[in-house]
């Protein structure tokens, strides 16, 4: 039986990304609102999760590899927004 992670909490963020779509007309950009956490686990190791509560929209828990842990999480916000 695999024992469930625990993490740390480290730093909460709340960021505002703006949806960009390329080659659309659209004067203004789409605003998407995204609760982000960034924790380690009992190794140290920095996780990041994710959620866009007005969207319905979350990313899992998820190791980061990046220097810029909070950079690497707003990429995958990023990422996560072009499939919508």
């Amino acid at each position: 039986m695999m024992m469930p992670k625990h993490f740390i909490l480290r730093k909460y963020y709340l960021a505002e990304i703006d949806r960009k779509d390329f080659g659309s007309e659209i004067s203004s950009p789409e605003r998407w609102s995204w609760d982000i956490y960034i924790a380690a686990d009992h190794d140290k190791v920095l996780h990041g999760k994710a959620s866009a509560p007005g969207k319905g929209v979350e990313l899992p828990w998820t190791p980061l590899l990046q220097t810029d842990a909070l950079q690497e999480m707003m990429d995958k916000c990023e990422a996560q927004m072009r499939l919508y």
